[in-house]
């Protein structure tokens, strides 16, 4: 954990005759065997004293304490050892409060497995039983729950992300101040939603799933999201969503579809937006839930899919159904989901036509059969489906035929030896 650019920074602080330590998260992924993402530093240290002592920081989080210190290209975030004060809105103190402590700025801290603390010779100090908590699997507040959650109301839903990220069952007292309140209107829209990407993205989504409906804090975000939500039955399809998620590969776009497709179109456009997706994720969702039921059977609608999200999404979509399919364990949704996967296969390798442009006659074409204006565009349509059924068609020839038959009204009926009409 300690490189040379963190050592570095040890011995400037201690030659100063000030402590340092490596705190949070980066100590406890070292302790599970996952490499750290960014390291955090704590320090009596002042703020105004780290920028004497380096040339190069960055000071926009300095009244909260915090010092960017850009060391061999890094920049190491070192925030002043901090006790705790009033908090407002739920989510910030009303003013920052140092300390000389480490003690008092580790139990203002939010969960015991993140409160553990590393100096410059390796050596760990746990002032909450934060290791204990990380050796038995158990995410759990520091202090009084129901305090740590009034002070920041973000911290429930972190509480289930790191539940689900690490696989760790939350302290029954813990669990129990959020479910007895889920509310998160001090938190903005965009923090809640980089924590519920994380959710659905982490190694035990299903985990995670179940312990947002269970502690209402799901049902919290969609009344908040979808005004004409209602709770009844919705809290098992919720579940039924999250398990699904567990047969699909850990990609947003497809885990955000599968908790999609039961909603309204309403719904699913009032849910993204207050959530403020991007436009471009937004719009693949939104389009992966209304093909999600499109079978192979249907060559129109099957074609009409992929030239609608594209072959890239149409492989995700078809990798929704083979998921959806195995956690049912249903033997007939398996037979569709294989056959659908088997008639892509084909139309990608055959390279059918999936669009206007991939058709053997243009406009110029249909014009010269006396189409005008609107009418073009609306053959070029009645021509691509046309093919989508009959794909060895998409010849000129074969395609001037058939246009000038349906402008005479003959290309579209047919009778079998039976007497039923089919289109051809």
């Amino acid at each position: 954990m300690i490189k040379d650019a963190l050592k570095q920074l040890f011995e400037v602080f201690y030659a100063r005759g000030r402590q340092l330590y490596i705190v949070g998260g980066a100590v406890r992924d070292c302790l599970l065997g996952i490499p750290p993402g960014d390291i955090d530093l704590t320090t009596d240290a002042l703020p105004e004293e780290m920028e004497v002592w380096f040339p190069h920081t960055i000071n926009k989080g300095k009244r909260f304490g915090t010092i960017g210190v850009v060391l061999e290209g890094e920049v190491y975030e070192i925030t002043t050892f901090r006790r705790d004060t009033a908090y407002q809105d739920g989510r910030h103190p009303v003013a920052v409060a140092f300390t000389d402590d480490i003690r008092e700025d580790v139990i203002r801290r939010d969960f015991t497995i993140n409160a553990l603390v590393v100096d410059g010779q390796g050596v760990l100090y746990d002032y909450v039983g934060g290791l204990e908590d990380l050796e038995k699997g158990i995410l759990r507040c520091i202090g009084n729950p129901d305090d740590r959650f009034q002070e920041d109301q973000l911290r429930k839903w972190r509480a289930i992300r790191l539940a689900a990220e690490k696989a760790m069952e939350i302290a029954a007292p813990t669990r129990e101040a959020i479910h007895a309140n889920p509310a998160i209107d001090g938190v903005s829209m965009e923090r809640l939603r980089e924590e519920f990407d994380r959710i659905l993205l982490a190694e035990k989504v299903t985990w995670g799933g179940y312990l947002l409906v269970r502690t209402d804090l799901m049902t919290t975000l969609l009344r908040r999201t979808i005004p004409a939500f209602t709770k009844r039955q919705r809290d098992y399809h919720l579940i039924e969503s999250f398990e699904i998620m567990a047969y699909v590969p850990r990609d947003l776009v497809m885990r955000l579809t599968i908790l999609a497709v039961p909603m309204t179109p309403v719904e699913r456009l009032e849910f993204f937006s207050c959530m403020r997706y991007p436009k471009a994720i937004m719009a693949r969702v939104i389009a992966l839930s209304r093909h999600f039921f499109v079978k192979s059977g249907d060559m129109v609608a099957f074609k009409g899919a992929i030239a609608d999200i594209g072959v890239a999404d149409f492989d995700r979509l078809l990798c929704l159904q083979q998921g959806q399919a195995q956690w049912e364990n249903n033997p007939k949704w398996m037979g569709e989901a294989a056959e659908n996967r088997a008639a892509f296969e084909v139309i990608k390798a055959r390279g059918d036509a999936l669009v206007r442009a991939d058709l053997a006659v243009k406009g110029e074409d249909i014009k010269a059969l006396g189409y005008e204006g609107s009418a073009i565009a609306r053959a070029l349509d009645t021509a691509l489906k046309w093919v989508y059924r009959h794909p060895e068609k998409n010849t000129k020839a074969d395609l001037m035929v058939y246009l000038e038959e349906d402008k005479s009204g003959k290309a579209h009926i047919t009778q079998d030896h039976r007497g039923f009409t089919e289109e051809i």
